[in-house]
């Protein structure tokens, strides 16, 4: 017969395993820990709530969890030999967790060490100390208070949360577009936010909405009329102050009125929408076309005609234009206004290149813009007229003007920034010899004949009878002995000193009965005779910045 067997223990065996107490929190420290946690997990970001009311009852439940930070008992996570039962059950020995993260912070292989748990701590605790006599939410209650319009939520919200960009900008400025919406259904409110200001867009949600503006004291407002009559005809915005409209028919209206009165600033705007077109500005001759900038331009269109409306080269060109949709009326309105560069660095303009390029065929040919409307051109050009003849000419010179100055200031260790906008006729001769200069030494003759004349001063081992013998220097250096300074755009710029030789030149000496001691030269010029002009290599140029040496008059040349 068969049967089990059991195997008896020898009476002198004894366990290799010895038992090991396990030191939990006391239930005091466990209250303790929870309540410095604020009752809120500490893993980062978490922020549960560990206890609430059961549903029936008056019994409470909870998730929450005293986690050891240095284990209970050997085996455990980040367990120290060398602490003490005391110091295991101790309150700085302890961190509260919600269920979900006790479980990663327990575990044998948990990969969090002591330094970080105590860290979690320590922000976990510091936050409980924040939100003492702050109220307290819900994501669900934050965003369902944020629809209902109350915006004073987004600071509790900001209150309560580690990261601000958990803050719900989204769903609080849907809740605010909705709250307005609820004032009158048949709209639609978009609110967008730019250059620290709110946009409201308002559009009809239905396809027939009916409101009623109220004018009133129009004859009050100035140039009203004729705003009015551009409105009608071209679509162009009309502008009408809060106390002297009024509009009925809808709640949303009525409430942004009576907000933007309370401030005084209320204006209702009315116009043809405005749409974008693409623009391009060039010189066109008999010879060809040479672009100066392609931009953007904006049209609206009224009963009568359509006007557009745009800037070129960061703003420096204006254009307005229009033409009548009978076909008899075309105007063309082509401005140019410097203060649209100023404070820029003269070398940074927009697009100047270009215009400086296009600028030289201005004497025979005009200014076009071409607009591009669907798959056709609408152009405009500056005719030939004397009024257009007489703006190319100003725009040519304004333009060379800058031109040169730029070569000037290509040399210039500072920048040269548009301040002011003088433009001096004696500058401008300066700058362009100096800009010619610039592009190298100039070679020029002239007709023979006196040059100039002066004392003759002996020096030590040259007297007049060394003349005799050997003659003059076939070269002469005329130099400049001040350097000129001139007041460019806002600043004190000081060039260098200009230098002249003259080759082949001729002499006679002479001098008077009366002063024989005191012989005289004059030089002369031949038909073989060839000037150079230069500027000296020695010299630089120098940008100032105070104006003041300018405050009494210096010779622009010496």
């Amino acid at each position: 017969m068969n049967g089990a067997k059991s195997k008896k223990k020898k009476s002198g065996e004894a366990s290799d395993k010895v038992a090991h107490e396990r030191h939990d929190f006391l239930q005091s420290t466990v209250q303790r820990l929870r309540d410095r946690a604020g009752n809120v997990c500490s893993f980062p970001d978490c922020h549960v709530h560990t206890h609430g009311s059961a549903f029936t009852g008056d019994k409470a439940v909870g998730v929450g969890v005293a986690c050891h930070i240095k284990a209970a008992a050997p085996g455990g996570p980040r367990y120290d030999p060398e602490q003490t039962k005391d110091e295991r059950r101790h309150l700085d020995n302890g961190i509260w967790m919600c269920q979900t993260h006790s479980k990663l912070v327990d575990a044998d292989d948990s990969a969090f060490s002591v330094e970080a748990l105590r860290v979690w701590k320590q922000k976990a605790e510091e936050r409980s100390n924040g939100l003492i006599n702050q109220k307290s939410f819900t994501e669900s209650e934050v965003k369902a208070a944020v629809e209902e319009g109350s915006v004073s939520v987004l600071q509790r919200w900001v209150n309560r949360s580690d990261d601000p960009f958990d803050t719900p900008i989204a769903e609080m400025m849907k809740g605010y577009e909705t709250g307005l919406e609820k004032l009158d259904s048949r709209f639609n409110v978009q609110v967008d936010r730019v250059g620290g200001q709110c946009h409201h867009i308002i559009s009809a949600a239905q396809d027939n909405v009916s409101l009623q503006l109220i004018l009133r004291d129009l004859d009050q407002l100035e140039g009203f009329w004729e705003a009015e009559r551009a409105f009608f005809e071209e679509g162009r915005e009309l502008q009408i102050p809060g106390a002297h409209f009024k509009i009925e028919g809808s709640k949303l209206f009525d409430a942004i009125h009576q907000r933007t009165n309370q401030s005084g600033r209320g204006v209702v705007t009315m116009g043809a929408p405005k749409r974008a077109l693409t623009a391009n500005l060039y010189v066109r001759t008999s010879d060809g076309e040479w672009a100066i900038d392609t931009f953007t331009c904006h049209y609206t269109s009224g009963s009568l005609r359509t006007v557009f409306s745009g800037t070129a080269l960061g703003g420096f060109f204006g254009i307005k234009a229009s033409f009548a949709h009978d076909g008899l009326n075309t105007k063309f309105d082509l401005t140019f206004n410097l203060d649209a560069w100023r404070d820029q660095n003269i070398l940074e303009l927009p697009g100047f290149s270009r215009l400086a390029r296009a600028a030289r065929y201005f004497g025979k040919g005009r200014l076009v813009v071409e607009i591009e409307v669907g798959n056709n051109v609408a152009s405009f050009d500056t005719k030939s007229s004397p009024i257009n003849e007489e703006y190319h000419a100003q725009l040519r010179w304004m333009i060379e003007y800058l031109d040169f100055a730029r070569k000037v200031a290509e040399q210039c260790s500072e920048p040269v920034i548009l301040k002011t906008f003088d433009f001096d006729n004696e500058v401008y001769s300066a700058l362009r010899k100096y800009a010619r200069l610039l592009a190298g030494t100039v070679a020029t003759t002239r007709k023979a004949g006196w040059l100039c004349s002066g004392e003759f001063t002996y020096h030590e081992g040259y007297d007049l009878s060394s003349i005799d013998s050997s003659g003059v220097p076939q070269v002469i250096r005329l130099a400049q002995r001040d350097s000129m300074t001139f007041d460019l755009f806002g600043q004190v710029v000081t060039a260098p000193r200009v230098e002249t030789i003259y080759t082949e030149v001729e002499f006679t000496l002479h001098s008077d009965l009366d002063a024989r001691d005191k012989p005289k030269i004059n030089l002369y010029t031949t038909e073989k005779t060839t000037i150079t002009t230069l500027l000296r290599d020695e010299d630089s140029w120098i940008v100032l910045r105070d104006t003041s040496i300018l405050d009494e008059p210096l010779p622009l040349s010496s």
